[in-house]
């Protein structure tokens, strides 16, 4: 079932979707959201002029943008490919029950997007929402009942880094599957900086990397793209979302250890 803050999230990003408003028409200053609260209604506005989407990091995806994939396929003329390391069947229980056939019609190569084969120069927009800063931590579970993801009882059994070509890496694989002139849109979470730790709702320990002025220059200046949009959220004394000018404006925000991020970075690149 979605909540009622990720069904707010929706409307509002599914209007924008429609053309019927715009992102800057939405005040942020309603407390208690996440990052979604930014990243959906903002994603929406590059969704609807793209035919051939590939989204990486579908299976698990917060409902609110899940929903908004699902509300874009009603065009006939859109078509949704996904990328993840869980299969959707594993977690179809997580999936509203009357967008469950829909979710689990959408074709969804299983693997690292770093690594698994997908055709070349073929889609318009490449979507990650959320999920780059997992790719180099997470990893599929095969076999446990309770959790998707290999994670640990306690810190010291999850990795404390990642690779530190992820950024590189996954940005070539993006190039390599776009078309000439194709964008990737991409969000993060924005703030100190580092391998940050997490805990899940299973109380169980993983880690994602928290984007700072360095690894956000990293990613967003990877060759062969041009910068095409590129924004800063953080959140207030009051817990509301406000726009701030630079990553420096979010040096002192921090994820560990809490629900969701209080600094988030939104980027556009198109390949050349």
């Amino acid at each position: 079932m979605i909540g009622p803050n990720q069904q707010f999230i929706l409307e509002r990003a599914e209007q924008i979707l429609a053309g019927e408003a715009g992102f800057a028409d939405f005040g942020l200053g309603i407390p208690g959201h996440s990052e979604r609260l930014v990243e959906v209604p903002w994603a929406a506005q590059y969704l609807g002029a793209a035919k051939n989407i590939l989204d990486i990091g579908f299976s698990m995806s917060s409902l609110d943008w899940l929903g908004l994939l699902l509300i874009a396929l009603k065009n006939p003329q859109t078509n949704l490919h996904a990328a993840d390391i869980v299969r959707p069947e594993r977690v179809a229980s997580r999936y509203p029950e009357h967008w469950r056939a829909a979710t689990l019609q959408v074709p969804v190569t299983i693997g690292d997007i770093r690594q698994i084969a997908l055709p070349s120069d073929h889609f318009d927009l490449v979507t990650c929402i959320s999920t780059i800063e997992h790719i180099g931590f997470d990893i599929a579970s095969t076999d446990d009942p309770h959790s998707a993801f290999l994670r640990g009882k306690t810190p010291a059994e999850i990795a404390a880094n990642r690779d530190p070509n992820v950024n590189r890496d996954v940005l070539a694989a993006f190039r390599r599957v776009l078309q000439p002139g194709g964008r990737a849109m991409i969000s993060v979470p924005m703030g100190q900086g580092g391998p940050t730790l997490l805990k899940d709702s299973l109380g169980l320990y993983t880690r994602q990397w928290e984007y700072e002025h360095q690894s956000w220059q990293e990613l967003s200046s990877q060759p062969g793209f041009t910068k095409i949009d590129e924004r800063f959220f953080g959140l207030t004394g009051h817990d509301e979302w406000e726009e701030v000018s630079t990553p420096a404006d979010l040096a002192q925000k921090s994820s560990e250890l809490q629900p969701h991020a209080s600094g988030c970075a939104l980027l556009v690149l198109q390949k050349d």
